[in-house]
């Protein structure tokens, strides 16, 4: 079944997403692929280094590739990752 055609991701897929509110512990996105369905990336999850002021690696509107690490359907949560995808993994997304 096509990335597309699904109406939520699974497990391990890459995003593309919009960064759409950014706060102390994280930033809210929206998966443009999936309806607009949102997720969450966890500060641990935005680089591999630590963090003092997160805006210096996200900003609102901001396109991302990110991995999904998990998806609870009975809550509708997604949770994401954007320093476990490859810079590779990247260039190869963007395109599709």
């Amino acid at each position: 079944m096509p990335l597309s055609r699904k109406s939520i991701p699974d497990e391990g897929d890459l995003v593309l997403c919009t960064v759409k509110n950014i706060t102390n512990h994280g930033a809210y996105v929206v998966l443009d692929e999936f309806n607009d369905l949102t997720g969450f990336v966890h500060i641990s999850e935005i680089a591999s280094r630590w963090i003092k002021n997160i805006r210096n690696f996200v900003r609102e509107e901001q396109k991302i590739v990110a991995k999904v690490l998990r998806v609870n359907k009975t809550k509708n949560q997604i949770d994401l990752s954007i320093r476990r995808v490859k810079e590779q993994q990247k260039k190869n997304k963007i395109p599709e």
